[in-house]
């Protein structure tokens, strides 16, 4: 369709035509070269006069042979002919493909903008738009696409906005739009995996700096000084921060108190476990981990992003996991422009940015502030999707650090209609897309969703019960109650000398359970052992092994400071674990431990099955757990809660415990589950 004829000056750059026809702004038009190829070019800006209306369009070029886009060497002449350009030489110009991540069409037309998968994934995305203009909209669109091409994807989600793509889209307005955009409702279910504060930990082996980056407040440099010895005292140890607090308290100096305050807000987070989420967890082929951080005050989300960033950048750069893609909402909360700033998790997102595209990591910031951004992370995201920005110091922010955008851009940026994004990046032009509906919920708008109603309940690790409860009644005569009992067991694998070692911790005392003869058996003594810092640990250890030592020949063989072994053999004495004669000191500590690792197996069966009868909660933590390790120096690779099954039975106002594996009363186990009982659940 003839639209009108160039008119007045003209460039290589751009033109101007008078309209013949009705025209519209970002409209493509085609004009033939001197050669006869046809060449595509845009409507940028449109002037209407009394007597006429005038275009003012740019000019795109044209494909070459091999498919790279030409310019315009030569000025159209005046008079020349302008048409309304057809769909293929639209795509075939722009360069568009009908593979990749589907978000819409381009503006005007019915062409799918597909935005190339490995473009988008390999290098970095920013998705900038003012409040309430669709960014998490759009970030929802390319969720779903990466869902579909089975692409890892991490979350962090600060508002708890991105669990809705658990359900399908049932919005009447949007439903009514999916044959526009060739779409169908749909669930990504199956493939989402949701962790929040419940269930997510962050491992607590943390470096000095990433102590220093978390710590709500600065030290001294003496301070700093103690944490850098605490920590290298722990070192060859699967440390906790509870034994840095430890190793910090038995330094005898004043300064140590302002230190250990400060450890212990980090502690009380509860954040961290010697069982943390491990990267291998996060990153999986094919699901969206979603981080939902949305119960978490700013600052301890800050330090959960950071330290997941951390863990996943170099577990990803040492080939741990699989390529991903890390999308952050809310980026200037995380990553902010140093005028406002510095936070906990800006040093190492500044990394991922600048780097992460060398180890397969690409990172998509989402912000509505992009001023507030970090400049260095924002310039560099090779491709932008811009929604409406009216801020003026947002706008410049995105002129500033987005290339191959011309100043015209800027009030196009500012006058874009909600549901309409520029596109930068992709293409050798900006691209303006009406982004498509989205095939699941958004839940940026609505009632979060209540994912305990979503997933049913899990089954449970369990030894098979061997016993049912007629074998216990034929047995056991005058039986007044009877009741089905699951008792807490950490289940640990790890490896010994290159070795598997599997090994189990009673959940409620703390100490080892294992089998002999066919009885279940129970160390005597770890549990007070294991209650001792690290360093009186580690010196009770090697005088029960020694029978006995002197302070310089411990501090010489543990590679520990002789103040620190003086200090600490001063409190085991006082605690009656440790007997000197001035110079020579021995343990007195009883202690009931099986000396061969391949003794602590139980050959019973596990098998998972449905939560039926009573549960005992779990007394210790994995943080406890982990310490046995470094008792027979195994390395622990993982720790998973099991229940072994017993059956209360009430005789004559008592309570009995029958352990349901080999039917036998455990009478000392009885007395303290009659004091546990009232907490069974």
């Amino acid at each position: 369709m003839l639209l009108g004829k160039i008119s007045g000056s003209v460039t290589t750059k751009g033109f101007d035509f008078i309209a013949e026809a009705r025209i519209k702004k970002n409209q493509y038009v085609a004009v033939k070269n001197f050669e006869g190829k046809w060449i595509l070019a845009y409507v940028h800006t449109i002037i209407k006069y009394s007597s006429r209306t005038v275009g003012k369009a740019k000019v795109i070029g044209y494909r070459d042979s091999r498919g790279f886009l030409r310019p315009l060497t030569i000025p159209f002449e005046p008079g020349t002919p302008v048409f309304t350009a057809d769909e293929d030489l639209i795509k075939r110009t722009l360069g568009l493909k009908d593979d990749g991540l589907y978000v819409g069409l381009l503006s005007g037309y019915h062409i799918k903008v597909a935005l190339p998968t490995k473009h988008i994934v390999t290098k970095h995305v920013a998705i900038l738009a003012k409040t309430g203009t669709g960014k998490s909209y759009v970030a929802g669109v390319m969720l779903e696409e990466l869902a579909e091409k089975k692409i890892p994807v991490v979350v962090i989600d600060p508002h708890g906005e991105y669990s809705s793509l658990v359900r399908e889209n049932k919005r009447e307005n949007e439903v009514r739009l999916m044959n526009v955009f060739g779409i169908e409702p749909k669930s990504y279910k199956k493939q989402v995996q949701i962790y929040d504060m419940s269930n997510l930990k962050l491992n607590t082996k943390l470096t000095t700096d990433e102590i220093l980056d978390m710590l709500p407040a600065k030290i001294s440099s003496t301070q700093r000084g103690l944490l850098y010895a605490a920590i290298k005292n722990l070192e060859g140890h699967d440390y906790t921060l509870r034994d840095i607090i430890e190793e910090v308290g038995s330094f005898e100096t004043q300064t140590k108190w302002n230190l250990i305050s400060l450890l212990e807000i980090l502690e009380r987070t509860h954040l961290f476990s010697a069982n943390p989420t491990k990267p291998q967890e996060l990153v999986k082929k094919g699901k969206i981990t979603i981080v939902d951080l949305k119960e978490a005050q700013p600052e301890i989300q800050q330090m959960v992003v950071m330290k997941i960033v951390k863990d996943l950048f170099y577990a990803r750069k040492l080939g741990k996991i699989p390529e991903f893609f890390l999308v952050l909402e809310e980026a200037h909360n995380f990553c902010p422009e140093r005028g406002f700033g510095e936070v906990s998790s800006s040093k190492i997102l500044r990394t991922i940015a600048s780097e992460g595209r060398k180890f397969g990591l690409g990172l998509c910031v989402i912000s509505q502030r992009p001023a507030k951004v970090d400049k260095n992370v924002l310039s560099q995201c090779s491709t932008q999707i811009i929604l409406k920005v009216t801020n003026p110091n947002d706008v410049k922010a995105i002129m500033d650090s987005v290339e191959g955008i011309g100043f015209g851009a800027k009030e196009d940026i500012k006058d874009l209609p909600i549901g309409t994004a520029m596109v930068v990046g992709v293409t050798e032009q900006p691209l303006f897309v009406d982004i498509r509906v989205r095939r699941s919920e958004h839940g940026g708008e609505s009632v979060k969703i209540d994912k305990k109603k979503e997933v049913a309940e899990p089954d449970v690790l369990a030894f098979a019960t061997r016993f049912s409860e007629d074998d216990i009644k034929k047995e056991f005569k005058g039986i007044e109650e009877i009741r089905f009992i699951n008792y807490p067991v950490w289940k640990v694998r790890g490896t010994l000398k290159n070795e598997e070692i599997e090994f189990y911790v009673d959940g409620v005392t703390g100490e080892l359970i294992y089998e002999k003869n066919g009885n279940m058996k129970y160390s005597r003594g770890l549990r007070t052992l294991l209650e001792l810092s690290p360093s009186q640990r580690a010196i009770v250890l090697y005088l029960i092994k020694h029978r006995f030592s002197s302070p310089d020949k411990i501090s010489n063989d543990l590679k520990m400071l002789l103040s620190n072994v003086d200090a600490n053999l001063k409190v085991l004495i006082k605690n009656g674990m440790v007997s000197s004669d001035g110079h020579i000191f021995r343990s007195n500590f009883n202690i009931d431990i099986p000396d061969n690792p391949e003794e602590l197996k139980i050959k019973y069966e596990l098998v998972n099955k449905e939560r039926d009868g009573e549960f005992l909660e779990f007394m210790v933590s994995t943080d406890y757990v982990r310490k046995i390790g470094e008792v027979f120096s195994i390395k622990i690779d993982e720790i998973v809660s099991v229940y072994l099954p017993y059956w209360l039975i009430s005789h004559k106002n008592s309570k009995y415990l029958i352990n349901a594996l080999n039917n036998r009363l455990e009478l000392e186990k009885s007395k303290m589950i009659s004091q546990l009982v009232g907490d069974v659940k």
